[in-house]
């Protein structure tokens, strides 16, 4: 499981997308569970990356979802119509953990790196 932490926007996406396809490419696990629980922003050019880490997993035969989604994220995957494609369902084999993100403005993780977000590796 990968925790993301705190916003994410144009100054955290070079960290995600090299965790994100990182985790997509490996053959570590059969199911990718990314947990935004932590997660209070999140900019149109990170759910791109999300969505594209979710086709790299799929051509792969790997499945990548989202768990814990709430607040401002939670809208904006619900209006974007993501929620039904990405959802995590309960009983899945889970990948191993990785966080990202940093803490403050732009993605906040439990280890840390930045001011703003992160992720943190649970599971």
């Amino acid at each position: 499981m990968i925790q993301l932490v705190g916003d994410f926007d144009l100054s955290t996406a070079g960290e995600l997308r090299q965790l994100l396809m990182k985790v997509a490419e490996s053959e570590a696990t059969a199911t990718i569970v990314l947990d935004l629980s932590g997660l209070r922003f999140i900019d149109a050019h990170s759910i791109g990356l999300i969505v594209t880490a979710w086709a790299a997993a799929k051509c792969r035969g790997r499945q990548l979802q989202v768990d814990g989604l709430r607040g401002v994220p939670a809208l904006i995957f619900g209006l974007l119509g993501l929620e039904p494609l990405l959802a995590y369902e309960a009983g899945s084999n889970e990948a191993g953990g990785d966080s990202v993100g940093r803490g403050g403005r732009a993605g906040g993780v439990a280890a840390g790196w930045g001011s703003g977000g992160g992720t943190n590796a649970a599971g």
